[in-house]
C-alpha cells in the first residue's frame, strides 16, 4: 500500500508539469557579423605572445594589461580588478580585466572569458584562448555600432582553473547583481573536431541555469549563418548536474549567485573524445588543432545570444530546482517536484518510526541511550577533518583558494603520502578514544537495543537529507544507495556478515556515483580520493556540510558496530 501510494504521488507530481517559457527570436540574424578568420587571427597572437600564463605568471598580468589595451582602443572604458589569493600555499597576485559599454540602461549584459591557463599547457589555446579571441572580436563588433539599449558588460577573469574564482570575485564585489540581465561564460570553443555547443548551466555548488536562457539561445541560434545545434540536456543529465553543480566554467559563481548564467563549449564528438582529453590540459593545446571554422559558428552563436537578450524588453522570472522535458516543453518544478524530494526524505524519518515498534516514543525516550555509541563514531571522524585543516596549517597538505590544484597537475596525482599515513593513524587514535568515552558513559544493563540504534540512525540520515533538502535538494539523489541500510538487521555470528555487506553496498554506490559524476571524466582513478581529502581540507566542503557527511557515515557504522560495553 505505501509503495502504491508512492508511486501516485510521483506520477501525480509529473502530471503537474508546467509549461516552460516561450521563447522568440526577436533580433535580426541578418545583424550578425562575427568573422571566424579575425578571431582566428587575434587567438593566434595572444597564445603566441603569451604563453604560460598560468595564475601568477608575469605573462599572465602582461595578458590581462595586452587585454585591456585592446578592449580600450575599441572603445570600450576598462579597467584591472587586482587582488590576492592563496595558492600552494603561496600569495598569487590576480588580475580581472573589466570592460564597460555604457548602453541606454544600466541593466547589464555580461560576457565572460578567462586568459589564465592550466599550469600543465603551454599556449593554452582552446582553454581559453578560443574564449578570449571571441571576447575580443565581440568588442569590437559591438563598439562598432554605437549604443546599446542595455550595458554590456565584458570581463576576462583570471584563476578560473582554480574553481572560477575570477567570475566569483567579480559578482562578490558587484554592486547590484540583480542589474545583471544575464551571464554568457565563454571556454573551448576552437577545436576543429567541435560539432555543435553545449550549454553548460551549472552553479558552483548549488542552482541551476534558467530554462528561459537556454530556450533563448537555442531559438537565437536558429539563424541561417549558424549550422551547429544546441540541444537541452537529457532530463537524466540534468538531474546529474544538479545533484553534482560543481561547475567547470564561469558561469559557475554567477548562477550560485542566483543571476541568470549559460556556458558555452564546444561539443566533442564520441570518436574525438580521447584525443580530446589528450589535449585538455595539456602541452598539446595549441593553435595547430584550431579551427577558424568553429571559432566562427561558436562566436556567431554567443553574438547571437547577447543580441537576442539586447534586443529583448521584458525577461521571464524563474526559481527553484526544475527539470525540462524538452518534447512537452513541460517543465517540472515547484510544488510538485518538491513533493518528490519530501516524499524521498521522509522514508528515512518513516523509517525510524517503523522499525522502533511497538513503541515509537519509548524508543527515542531511549535514544540518550544511543547517543554514546553514536558520538564514539561521529566525534572521531569528525576529528579526522579538523586534523585535515591542522596539515594544510603546517604545511603538510597545499592550501587553496578554491579548488585543489587543477586536472592533470602533479600536486593531484602524487598524493603526499606521510599526510594521509598521519591522518590514518589519527583517525585510529580518535576511534579507540571514542569507544573509551562511549564505555565510560554506558552502562551495562542500559546497553541499547539494535531496533532503538536504528531508530536513531535512520532518524540521523532523515535529519541530514533535511539539510541537503535546504542547500541542493537534487543531491538527495547520493542517498538512494542509503536505502540499503534498511537491510541491516542487527544480525549475529555469520548473519553479521550480511548486514556489513549492506552497510558497505551503501556507501560503496555513494562513491561510485561520486566517481562516476566528475572523476571518470578527470580520469583520476584512486587518486580521486586525494583530490576528495583535499576538498575536504581547503573548506571546499564547508565545515557544516562535512559534519553531516561523517553524521551519515557514524549512522552506518553504529548499526554494524557493537556498542561499547562497560568494564
Amino acid at each position: 500500500t505505501r509503495i502504491l501510494l508512492l508511486f501516485a504521488i510521483v506520477v501525480l507530481a509529473l502530471a503537474a508539469c508546467s509549461a516552460a517559457p516561450e521563447m522568440q527570436a526577436s533580433y535580426d540574424p541578418a545583424s550578425l557579423r562575427f568573422d571566424g578568420q579575425r578571431a582566428y587571427a587575434i587567438e593566434n597572437e595572444f597564445v603566441t605572445q603569451f604563453p604560460d600564463r598560468a595564475s601568477g605568471m608575469p605573462n599572465n598580468k602582461l595578458a590581462a594589461e595586452w587585454i585591456q589595451t585592446q578592449l580600450s582602443a575599441a572603445g570600450w572604458d576598462c579597467s584591472i580588478d587586482q587582488w590576492e589569493i592563496i595558492n600552494y600555499s603561496k600569495p598569487t597576485l590576480l588580475n580581472n580585466v573589466i570592460c564597460r559599454l555604457p548602453g541606454e540602461s544600466q541593466r547589464e549584459i555580461l560576457v565572460v572569458a578567462h586568459h589564465d591557463q592550466a599550469p600543465t599547457t603551454i599556449q593554452g589555446a582552446d582553454n581559453d584562448g578560443s574564449g578570449i579571441a571571441i571576447l575580443l572580436h565581440l568588442a569590437e563588433i559591438f563598439a562598432a555600432e554605437g549604443s546599446h539599449p542595455y550595458t554590456l558588460v565584458f570581463v576576462s577573469t583570471d584563476a578560473e582553473e582554480y574553481g572560477m574564482i575570477g567570475s566569483r570575485r567579480y559578482i562578490q564585489t558587484h554592486s547590484d547583481t540583480e542589474t545583471i540581465i544575464a551571464g554568457i561564460s565563454m571556454d573551448n570553443l576552437g577545436m576543429f573536431y567541435y560539432q555543435d555547443m553545449d550549454m553548460d548551466m551549472r552553479g558552483q555548488y548549488r542552482n541551476y541555469g534558467p530554462v528561459w536562457l537556454m530556450l533563448a539561445a537555442r531559438e537565437a541560434a536558429k539563424a541561417p549563418q549558424i549550422t551547429w545545434n544546441l540541444v537541452p540536456k537529457a532530463p537524466l543529465d540534468q538531474v546529474l548536474d544538479q545533484a553534482a553543480p560543481v561547475s567547470f566554467m564561469d558561469e559557475g559563481p554567477m548562477v550560485a549567485a542566483g543571476v541568470p548564467a549559460i556556458g558555452f563549449a564546444g561539443r566533442v564528438p564520441p570518436e574525438y573524445a580521447d584525443l580530446h582529453y589528450q589535449l585538455w590540459h595539456d602541452p598539446g593545446d595549441t593553435m595547430e588543432h584550431q579551427s577558424a571554422g568553429t571559432l566562427s559558428q561558436s562566436g556567431l552563436i554567443a553574438e547571437a545570444l547577447t543580441r537576442q537578450l539586447l534586443s529583448m524588453d521584458g525577461f521571464p522570472e524563474e526559481s527553484g530546482p526544475y527539470l525540462y522535458l524538452d518534447e512537452s516543453r513541460q517543465a517540472l518544478r515547484g510544488l510538485p517536484l518538491w513533493l518528490i524530494f519530501g516524499g524521498f526524505t521522509g522514508l528515512f524519518f518513516l523509517g525510524s518510526v517503523l522499525v522502533s515498534r511497538p513503541s515509537y516514543s519509548q524508543a527515542v525516550s531511549h535514544w540518550r541511550q544511543v547517543l554514546p555509541h553514536f558520538l564514539g563514531l561521529w566525534l572521531p571522524l569528525l576529528g579526522s577533518i579538523v586534523l585535515l585543516y591542522l596539515f594544510v596549517a603546517v604545511g603538510l597538505m597545499d592550501a587553496f583558494h578554491r579548488y585543489p590544484a587543477t586536472s592533470k597537475d602533479p600536486y593531484i596525482l602524487n598524493p603526499r603520502w606521510p599526510a594521509i599515513i598521519l591522518l590514518l593513524l589519527g583517525l585510529g587514535v580518535f576511534l579507540v578514544i571514542g569507544r573509551l568515552i562511549a564505555r565510560r558513559f554506558t552502562r551495562q544493563s542500559e546497553l541499547p537495543e539494535f531496533r532503538e540504534i536504528k531508530s536513531f540512525a535512520l532518524f540521523v540520515v532523515g535529519l541530514s537529507a533535511v539539510y541537503i533538502l535546504a542547500i541542493n535538494p537534487f543531491s538527495l539523489l547520493f542517498f538512494v544507495p542509503l536505502l540499503f541500510w534498511f537491510l541491516i538487521r542487527g544480525r549475529s555470528g555469520a548473519g553479521k556478515l550480511l548486514d556489513i555487506l549492506f552497510f558497505l553496498l551503501g556507501g560503496l554506490m555513494v562513491y561510485a556515483l561520486i566517481y562516476f559524476f566528475g572523476f571518470l571524466t578527470l580520469r583520476y582513478n584512486f587518486a580521486m580520493l586525494w583530490y576528495m581529502l583535499n576538498t575536504f581540507s581547503i573548506r571546499m566542503i564547508s565545515f557544516p556540510t562535512a559534519a553531516v557527511i561523517t553524521a551519515i557515515t557514524a549512522a552506518g557504522l553504529s548499526m554494524v558496530v557493537n556498542p561499547a560495553r562497560a568494564s
